[in-house]
């Protein structure tokens, strides 16, 4: 059991080893008043950053949505940083995520854990009079909020985008695995709406046979731990 137990400890030393790290990154503090922002990533892995939080820097690298990010101090969600960032060699793109990960934690001192919390969301379903979604196809897309034109997308990445305007998260229960052809028009402000469009609940439903339905369910959350500012380099 012992020798086991020592295994699992070397492996894990090992694996931290491997984990890939820039070579060399540069971090920053935003400006006060900087308006810009930016993230861009070169083909060999090279990484520029303007003036984004590190709320943003851990969707981005991540993956996760605004409502599933819990806790943390309150300057991650205000302060901007710019960072310049290269690798040793070129790599591609999926390494150099992997790498901004590992300078978030290291540089940043980053720490969450995973959790699953009940909290008000919205379940997307289909509608009483069935599905109106047509199959995927070719065509570029024409990604804009209130007027999406997608030629193939999965509901799950529907729900991501209904979630800025619905206020809460939604979670995909239509049961259909698409992915498919979404064109969806609504009206993003009531305050200030085209009377010719329909609000979202109603667009999603004539447009696309589903419906959102209010409900308290388990959303799978991330927890910020602990997070620190870097020192200027």
């Amino acid at each position: 059991m012992r020798r086991i137990a020592w295994l699992t400890a070397v492996a894990c030393i090992l694996c931290a080893q491997e984990r890939p790290a820039f070579e060399a990154a540069s971090i920053h503090a935003s400006p006060p008043g900087d308006g810009r922002f930016g993230f861009h990533l070169t083909d060999g892995g090279r990484l520029t950053i303007q003036n984004m939080t590190v709320w943003n820097l851990l969707r981005q690298s991540y993956g996760w949505r605004d409502n599933q990010i819990i806790g943390g101090p309150a300057w991650i969600r205000s302060e901007g940083f710019n960072i310049e960032a290269a690798p040793s060699s070129p790599v591609g793109r999926d390494k150099a995520i992997e790498m901004l990960k590992k300078l978030l934690e290291e540089r940043f001192h980053v720490r969450w854990h995973a959790d699953t919390r009940e909290m008000s969301a919205y379940a997307l379903k289909v509608d009483t009079g069935g599905s109106k979604l047509s199959p995927a196809r070719e065509g570029q897309a024409d990604m804009r909020m209130g007027n999406l034109k997608a030629p193939s997308m999965t509901l799950d990445s529907l729900c991501q985008i209904l979630e800025f305007d619905a206020g809460r998260p939604v979670v995909d229960q239509t049961g259909l695995a698409g992915p498919y052809a979404i064109e969806l028009h609504y009206a993003r402000d009531a305050a200030v709406a085209d009377t010719s469009l329909p609000s979202l609940f109603t667009a999603v439903r004539e447009q696309l046979g589903l419906r959102l339905e209010a409900a308290k369910l388990p959303v799978k959350v991330f927890v910020i731990d602990d997070a620190q500012r870097p020192s200027d380099n």
